[in-house]
């Protein structure tokens, strides 16, 4: 078993938006996630980082799986990239 802590800096876009579609996108993330094996433990709001949002994700084996989710996720290589997420910090906890 691993498991990521992820320290996520959001954009301005996402800041902006109403609290309640705030709360929504985790519980997407959460979806993705589970498409490709990895499960989101918990999502939150840090204190003493300079992120506005933390996750923890788990996968039973290989990091491989993670790696994919993540590129969806943050929909690396695509016009999507960056558009709420614009830097992620992670510890690979074994």
């Amino acid at each position: 078993m691993v498991r990521y802590i992820v320290f996520c800096e959001m954009t301005p876009e996402f800041l902006q938006m109403p609290l309640e579609e705030r709360k929504e996108l985790p519980l997407n993330w959460s979806q993705i996630a589970a498409q490709y094996g990895v499960k989101m433990l918990f999502w939150g709001m840090p204190l003493g980082v300079h992120e506005d949002v933390v996750c923890l994700f788990e996968t039973n084996g290989s990091s491989e799986k993670y790696f994919k989710f993540q590129r969806e996720w943050l929909a690396l290589g695509t016009p999507e990239a960056g558009r709420y997420i614009k830097n992620t910090r992670t510890i690979t906890v074994y």
